[in-house]
């Protein structure tokens, strides 16, 4: 006698069967979903994943890979002004390593960013919702393999689905919004992105080439990622004198051994990077592009790959 065990998707969470056959007439296995994928007949699939990679921008060839068109302009243009002041800081400091520490961040588990992505049908659905959704900090480093699991943080609040599309596999939704968090430097940033649009190749092992980009309004870049970077220029210079020479040239105008944030949105160097391009707000401050020519949002986009994951989503 042999026993095989398969995994059933039920509405409260996945459910271990074993089936007792005779080995003699057991068919050849047959490949079951990842742990992430709950698929039931006439009702579609459900995804639930983990990222395992966040990627900034920081070099040119980057930003331009993660850029997508945040404000929907009729030339397509990709935006990414966050990802251009990455590169000119790290150009000008090769001991600022914004990529390194996040990585450290998403392997310890620190930094927990969950999805969940529900279709009609796994390659070809004009109708999907994909939601972002901030775990808990885990216990021990994940393994990223689909046997993780994680819990929603239930203090964070919960994001709307980014409604898009899927066509051979490759999911694009947006526009939207959303509240995400990243490690700069070692600190933790929750950012809220309006006009978020998001790309991935999606299947039930993970997603793969994803990118997520949205607009942070003036008062939200200069309240929490200007002050992340001039904290993570202090500590290089603290901790590398040789660095602290090139940058303390670079960007202390007042010559105080430190760097402000009022420093770096006057350096020359950084203006262009430092001031707002996109228009996503109407002049009642309400998400509406290009209606009144103000610049009043800075573009922010990142990449991301992301595996199975289990955990139980808010509502379900």
């Amino acid at each position: 006698m042999k026993i095989n065990s398969i995994l059933l998707a039920a509405s409260s969470g996945l459910v271990l069967v074993s089936l007792a056959a005779c080995s003699a007439l057991q068919p050849a296995a047959v490949p079951q979903p990842a742990p992430s994928a709950q698929v039931q007949p006439g009702t579609g699939i459900q995804y639930y994943f983990v990222t395992n990679k966040l990627l900034l921008p920081t070099t040119q060839a980057q930003v331009d890979a993660y850029a997508l068109n945040i404000d929907g302009d009729s030339g397509g243009t990709g935006d990414n002004l966050f990802g251009r002041l990455l590169t000119l800081l790290t150009n000008a400091a090769p001991g600022l390593e914004p990529q390194s520490t996040l990585d450290g961040a998403v392997a310890e588990g620190k930094l927990v960013t969950l999805h969940v992505v529900k279709a009609d049908d796994p390659l070809n659905d004009t109708t999907v919702s994909w939601s972002i959704v901030q775990g808990q900090e885990s216990q021990a480093a994940p393994a990223f393999n689909g046997s993780d699991e994680f819990k929603v943080d239930s203090a964070v609040p919960v994001n709307a689905p980014i409604v898009g599309t899927l066509t051979a596999g490759h999911f694009s939704g947006g526009p939207g919004a959303a509240r995400v968090r990243i490690f700069l430097f070692n600190q933790a940033v929750d950012v809220n992105l309006i006009g978020l649009r998001l790309e991935a190749d999606v299947s039930a092992q993970g997603c793969a080439n994803g990118k997520l980009g949205g607009g942070l309004t003036v008062e939200e870049f200069r309240s929490k990622l200007l002050p992340a970077v001039a904290e993570g220029l202090s500590q290089v210079i603290e901790a590398n004198p040789t660095a602290a020479q090139i940058l303390l040239q670079a960007f202390d105008s007042n010559s105080d051994a430190k760097i402000s944030v009022d420093e770096l949105e006057k350096n020359p160097a950084l203006m262009l990077a430092a001031s707002p391009d996109l228009d996503l707000l109407d002049a009642s401050g309400s998400f509406n592009p290009g209606q009144d020519g103000k610049k009043d949002a800075y573009s922010v986009a990142m990449g991301f790959t992301c595996v199975p994951a289990i955990f139980d989503a808010v509502g379900e």
